[in-house]
């Protein structure tokens, strides 16, 4: 009985980790489209997503920063991007899926660059 339970013990917590990583509908409106213009102002190439964080000035001139996720930087780097496909600085605009909570976090699910180039979380129509 001991080993069982000493066992049932650390298979609990070795297997939490798996329970950690959410689905994205229980965060994201896939209803609620985002499309932003805007300054990169970070970038975090991390796991389990990368994420970006962008500043967006409104029509009477207030900036708002918002946090955008990506797919894993392993997906990314699968799709063509590299860790300087998105740089502080760059300006973009971003289409993609807003927070249930209405807070400034989204998908960024269409990165357009001026010069027309796009990242998406599928395909990289950029410099490798």
């Amino acid at each position: 009985m001991k080993y069982f339970l000493t066992a049932a013990i650390s298979s609990a917590l070795l297997l939490t980790p798996l329970f950690g990583h959410h689905s994205g509908a229980a965060e994201f409106d896939y209803t609620k489209k985002i499309d932003l213009n805007g300054v990169v102002t970070k970038v975090e190439w991390t796991n389990p997503h990368a994420h970006f964080y962008m500043d967006v000035t409104d029509a009477s001139g207030k900036v708002t920063n918002w946090n955008l996720e990506l797919a894993s930087p392993n997906v990314l780097i699968r799709n063509g991007w590299s860790r300087h496909s998105l740089k502080e600085g760059d300006k973009v605009r971003v289409t993609g899926d807003r927070a249930k909570d209405n807070s400034n976090l989204g998908t960024a699910g269409v990165i357009t660059f001026p010069d027309g180039r796009k990242l998406t979380f599928t395909a990289a129509d950029n410099e490798k």
